[in-house]
């Protein structure tokens, strides 16, 4: 396979020395075999032709997935686990450690290893995948060191946006026209924005934390009760604990990503890929109206803005935006961005618990820590009935103090709303 990058693909490739990584770790309790291990990451290497690549770029610089025959196999570093906090100081390394993309692959694993309890710490390059997609790696690793039989079929990676294009929408006179547009507005952007400055992100922080099993089937319950997604209620309730906190900022406004697998029926739920669309979302709802209101008026508009996705329009102009590509990720690091946070809710996740000689214990929500744009970073998930947080950004756009208050507050809002009492 010799292709370009796709736009966001390109932009998430940040140039190759940047580190933006989509990591996952899982608590596992029972043995794990080191051999064991080393082969079901093999099986997952033949497995998915994105990681059996390493990035080129030419001479214009615009980075390409490149197939290699002698690929190095899933590096795999093992360290003592001693307590049940060690995950959080190696989970934010591998965020912030860059991959060699010159040499590839675009995957490691840390393994945490005590005498019966273990984490497993997954990382990936976020130009191959996002959040679903390493949660569905870390999936089959675990079935595969349950079964290690197990056989796992392979699949050929597309070749271009251009292969999901149909001809009408290629030869759309409207969709030629804003791509035009669009591509003067970027130009316009770009030049305006040439002479700032990279900011420095030096200290990144991770704020974890999960709700009990009480405490989260309160929140499930009021969210199924009122018909409203567990996505729009944490959206709303985060959204105005930015608001409350005196000393941020606030926007009003987050942006949300969307899944673009659903308008795409031969990219499958267990393929890497990563193309997500993000949408921005706000408090819109007059002063005084519930929290409840509020979140039913911010799902209407999601569900409005989805629906209004034109695929095959988002992949032609990110096709013709690529010869941009390199002073676009230039910008993207000089952008502080006018939004409180980006929001991933990763839903329930549907992952078996029970092995043959293990139990997967907790399973946290995947992170990121952005090195462009606004680093603030909330991902949640459902995983055994507990509701799983995980917030990142950096001390030089918010303070970690901040955070903790806006941690503090949002479950203050939430629990309120539920009639749950805060403790």
């Amino acid at each position: 396979m010799i292709r370009k990058l796709t736009l966001i693909e390109g932009t998430m490739y940040a140039g190759g020395d940047t580190a933006v990584n989509a990591v996952v770790n899982a608590k596992i309790c029972g043995v794990i075999h080191e051999k064991s291990l080393h082969a079901a990451l093999a099986k997952i290497q033949l497995r998915h032709p994105l990681l059996n690549v390493n990035i080129q770029e030419d001479v214009s610089g615009i980075p390409y997935f490149v197939t290699l025959d002698n690929i190095p196999e899933i590096p795999v570093r093992i360290c003592e686990r001693y307590t049940d906090a060690d995950w959080q100081e190696e989970m934010t390394r591998e965020c912030l450690t860059p991959f060699d993309v010159l040499e590839g692959p675009l995957m490691r694993m840390v393994w945490l290893k005590s005498q019966t309890v273990s984490d497993l710490i997954l990382s990936c390059h976020h130009c191959i995948c996002d959040g679903k997609a390493v949660l569905n790696l870390l999936e089959e690793i675990l079935y595969l060191l349950d079964q290690p039989e197990m056989e796992m079929d392979t699949y050929e990676s597309f070749s271009s946006l251009a292969d999901f294009i149909p001809d009408r929408d290629r030869n759309s006179r409207i969709n030629k026209l804003l791509i035009l547009l669009t591509g003067r507005m970027v130009r316009l952007a770009l030049l305006i924005g040439s002479s700032r400055k990279a900011i420095q992100r030096e200290n990144p922080y991770l704020i974890h934390w999960r709700l009990d099993k009480q405490e989260s089937a309160s929140i499930l319950f009021k969210c199924k009760t009122d018909g409203i997604s567990m996505n729009a209620a944490l959206g709303v309730v985060f959204l105005k604990a930015f608001a409350h906190v005196e000393t941020i900022r606030s926007y009003t406004k987050l942006f949300c990503a969307v899944d673009m697998r659903k308008f795409i029926p031969t990219i499958k739920d267990n393929m890497l890929f990563a193309f997500p669309v993000t949408i921005g979302l706000g408090l819109k709802a007059k002063k005084g109206t519930g929290l409840w209101e509020m979140a039913r008026l911010f799902r209407n508009e999601l569900l409005t803005k989805i629906g209004k996705i034109d695929v095959y329009r988002q992949f032609m102009i990110s096709e013709s935006l690529l010869p941009l590509l390199p002073k676009i990720i230039k910008y993207a690091k000089t952008d502080k961005g006018a939004h409180d946070f980006t929001f991933s809710n990763m839903g329930n996740l549907a992952i078996k618990e029970n092995y043959g000689t293990f139990v997967l214990d907790r399973l946290y929500s995947p992170i990121t820590i952005f090195p462009f744009g606004n680093p603030s970073t909330l991902s949640t998930s459902t995983f055994r009935g507990q509701i799983d947080f995980m917030f990142t950004s950096d001390e030089h756009f918010l303070k970690k103090s901040d955070a903790l208050q806006l941690k503090a507050k949002a479950m203050e809002l939430l629990f309120e709303a539920t009639g749950h009492e805060v403790v």
